[in-house]
């Protein structure tokens, strides 16, 4: 016996399995911290954009001009593009400081994941970045900075997206004054003495291979801090090595290496 449905009732269970679906695929593209409100949404534009404007000024680069036009609207889809437009400047401004910070002090910091990745994702990169530049400048960070929370998951993102950009900043303005063309020749002389971390127990030390008086005239506070060269970091090295350069040592003390590079 063959069983027959309405028509009417297969097509209103069709339209049915369809809404559901919308509904659900609506739920799973949402994006959870972004609240559908004008003013909030206004509040994460500027939010956006000053993160933006700040990674740019760390990086040395033109800042972004804006309208601000999101601040006299209401249209919530206007403000949602918004939203997405900063948020992709953000990310390209953050990447761009990085990589000068990277480049000039060679220190590793953390990958950045996708703007669009997990929430909690977001905010364990913006705390590990934040902490790793603030541990290069100025050094010290409490257990209280570390710890940090704001009373809600998206708030805690932005409260340490801030932090990273404002130690970017503070880091790139406040960064070892070694000039370019010095901090090239010192690369090349490190590339023929050895590793950053080399200790080979000759007593010399680090990838500019520096006795101990050298470390204590030149690089003290890292020597207190750090111990011996091998363990500081590649920015303190070429620090001072700049500054035995600038004191008048020239490259006399590497005249092996200076000269592989055509320094002497």
């Amino acid at each position: 016996m063959r069983l027959t449905v309405p028509l009417s009732l297969l097509g209103l269970a069709l339209a049915l399995t369809f809404a559901l679906a919308g509904s659900a695929h609506a739920r799973v593209g949402m994006r959870t911290d972004q609240p559908a409100q004008a003013g909030s949404l206004r509040v994460l534009i500027d939010h956006y954009r000053g993160l933006t404007w700040t990674y740019e000024r760390a990086a040395d680069l033109q800042r972004t001009p804006t309208s601000f036009l999101d601040r006299r609207t209401d249209d919530r889809a206007f403000l949602q593009k918004s939203i997405a437009a900063w948020t992709r400047r953000a990310d390209l401004a953050q990447r761009r400081a990085l990589a000068v910070i990277h480049e000039r002090l060679l220190v590793p910091l953390p990958a950045a994941p996708s703007p669009h990745a997990r929430l909690f994702t977001r905010v364990s990169y913006s705390r590990r970045l934040a902490l790793s530049l603030r541990s290069i400048y100025p050094g010290h960070i409490t257990r209280q900075f570390a710890s940090a929370e704001a009373p809600t998951a998206p708030a805690t993102l932005r409260l340490w997206q801030r932090r990273g950009a404002s130690a970017a900043l503070v880091l790139t303005e406040h960064e070892p004054a070694v000039p370019a063309w010095l901090h090239d020749s010192f690369l090349c002389i490190h590339r023929f003495e050895g590793a950053w971390d080399s200790n080979t127990g000759n007593g010399y030390y680090g990838g500019l291979q520096m006795d101990l008086s050298f470390q204590g005239r030149y690089g003290p506070e890292f020597l207190a801090r750090w111990g011996t060269a091998d363990n500081w970091p590649a920015w303190a090295q070429l620090l001072a090595g700049a500054r035995a350069y600038q004191a008048g040592r020239g490259f006399t003390p590497w005249p092996n290496t200076a000269h592989f590079c055509g320094l002497l």
